[in-house]
């Protein structure tokens, strides 16, 4: 997937939950801490900060430039390398 010349587009998956104001969401998608993450429109929504979790089963917590709420449920991709 390719949005406003981001190259390699990964799906880090749906937003399952809000904690202390970051995205939680459940990921097969290795990319590294500090990558950004982007809508389903392209637009930058935010930042990966940390991996935790099983490591059959990670999931990713991605800091917000905005309000996490209206993420809730939605896919959110990313880019940045692999971690």
């Amino acid at each position: 997937m390719v949005f406003r010349g981001v190259c390699s587009l990964k799906s880090l998956g749906k937003v399952v939950s809000i904690s202390e104001g970051k995205l939680v969401l459940k990921t097969d998608a290795m990319i590294k801490v500090g990558g950004k993450v982007f809508d389903e429109q392209g637009i930058q929504i935010g930042t990966i900060v940390d991996y935790f979790g099983p490591v059959g089963g990670p999931y990713v917590l991605v800091s917000p430039k905005k309000t996490p709420e209206p993420y809730v449920g939605r896919e959110l991709f990313g880019s940045g390398g692999k971690k």
